[in-house]
């Protein structure tokens, strides 16, 4: 096992070390487009849990706001 991390290390360190330049270009609206893709992701993602919460925690909040109400 130890002989497999070994070659992996010095081939992870001989492609970081021997490695070229890229010769490509970035035009300025590329980020643009990488944020527009995983946006909706994030929000997505985001929405799912604020769904959950509501699901599974509505009641016991909407009885503790009544109590407090009830009191009063």
């Amino acid at each position: 096992m130890k002989k497999k991390h070994l070659i992996f290390f010095m081939n992870l360190m001989m492609a970081i070390l021997l490695g070229s330049n890229a010769l490509a270009y970035l035009d300025p609206n590329t980020g643009g487009v990488i944020l527009n893709t995983i946006w909706p992701f994030i929000v997505a993602f985001f929405s799912a849990v604020g769904a959950f919460t509501i699901k599974y925690f509505w009641k016991p909040i909407k009885k503790a706001f009544s109590k407090l109400i009830t009191k009063n």
